[in-house]
């Protein structure tokens, strides 16, 4: 997939707010976070969650932000010849009433974190003289924002991001130092601090020594891959945080790694068979995520998802083959993902029958002669 194709814009510019609420107005005003951007030249792109902007010659930065994890990213702009540069994004989580600010740097064209905090504090004490050049939170897709966040906690959010904070649409590669190519060719690897935490997904899809049978089953049902993935996190919870924390740094950071990421967990649970037993709760809230995550995927974007392999048209089928022939899955999960397999045929067109491809076919193992 072309960095072109990453390049999504979830809405147009929205300068003027829906209307809300007045008490939802004021308790917003009162104690929602402030993020104060000094500096930033006119025509940056600049987003918060699910909008961006281009800035105007007063923009300041953004008030009236609820707490919990947003996601704010910018793009340098060049004017003249209508250049844009690649996306940069930190995920910040808001205290009631905060006030963050950055600094933009002309020279690197990023944000830089080297406000005082006396400064700041003069800041908070000034908002009513600042505050006619704060943008209000786009609160009308708040709620958007919350259905494809909502598992992501403030741990996992500080062990996930990059060591430098930053989630770059562009990986800064450098030279391996460790390098062992006789021909002394590159060996190029992503510079240091610079890579998203993510778990890693073992490559062992059986158990040691498994016999002819098992390389089988587990070549057909990758449950005994999910449980070692599951053990290296907090919780089987922690699988669906990875999930949409993957799918916000794909769509909103532009950030491609993120989308393997992503492809890799949807693929891994929709393989899964023994594991729909095991974690019922798990895979209920993985339909609402990824059907949540599948609406708001612009139309687009979303016809070069599926179009790569027919990556999720072959993953769905495959989740629901599992589901009506494993026996013992609980009830409430078979009657959700046969809801969900109604919808996505009625929405998309598309139909969930087993073609039988080459991948999913099982193994054949061959025994040595007695």
């Amino acid at each position: 997939m072309s960095d072109k194709k990453l390049g999504v814009r979830f809405s147009e510019d929205v300068r003027q707010p829906a209307e809300m609420d007045q008490a939802l107005a004021r308790k917003l005003f009162d104690e929602g976070a402030v993020l104060i951007l000094k500096d930033v030249p006119p025509a940056t792109e600049f987003g918060i969650d699910t909008h961006s902007w281009n800035t105007g010659e007063k923009f300041l930065g953004v008030k009236m932000i609820p707490p919990g994890l947003h996601f704010i990213y910018y793009s340098a702009v060049n004017t003249k010849f209508r250049d844009t540069a690649p996306r940069s994004g930190i995920f910040h989580w808001f205290k009631k009433g905060e006030l963050i600010a950055f600094r933009w740097d002309a020279r690197t064209e990023t944000l830089v974190d080297d406000i005082s905090q006396q400064d700041k504090d003069n800041m908070k004490q000034d908002l009513k003289n600042l505050d006619h050049r704060l943008g209000a939170y786009p609160y009308q897709s708040y709620n958007k924002w919350l259905m494809l966040s909502s598992r992501i906690k403030k741990e996992k959010m500080e062990k996930l991001v990059p060591d430098e904070k930053i989630i770059s649409s562009v990986t800064e590669m450098v030279n391996n130092p460790q390098s062992t190519d006789p021909d002394n060719l590159p060996d190029l690897t992503p510079r240091p601090g610079t890579s998203i935490n993510y778990t890693q997904l073992s490559k062992h899809r059986c158990p040691p020594n498994p016999t002819a049978t098992e390389i089988t089953k587990h070549h057909m049902d990758r449950s005994y891959q999910l449980e070692l993935f599951i053990q290296e996190l907090e919780s089987a919870q922690d699988v669906l945080a990875e999930l949409q924390f993957s799918f916000l740094c794909f769509l909103v950071g532009q950030n491609y790694g993120s989308f393997e990421h992503w492809k890799a967990l949807v693929d891994l649970l929709c393989g899964c068979a023994d594991s729909l037993i095991r974690h019922p709760k798990l895979f209920q809230d993985f339909i609402t995520d990824l059907y949540f995550q599948m609406v708001e995927i612009p139309p687009d974007f979303f016809v070069d998802i599926v179009s790569q392999n027919n990556f999720l048209v072959r993953a769905l089928t495959n989740f629901f083959e599992n589901v009506r022939e494993t026996k013992e899955v609980d009830s409430v999960l078979k009657s959700k993902a046969q809801r969900f397999e109604n919808c996505v045929s009625k929405k998309f067109g598309w139909s969930f029958c087993d073609d039988a491809d080459e991948e999913n076919l099982p193994v054949v193992v061959e025994l040595p002669a007695a």
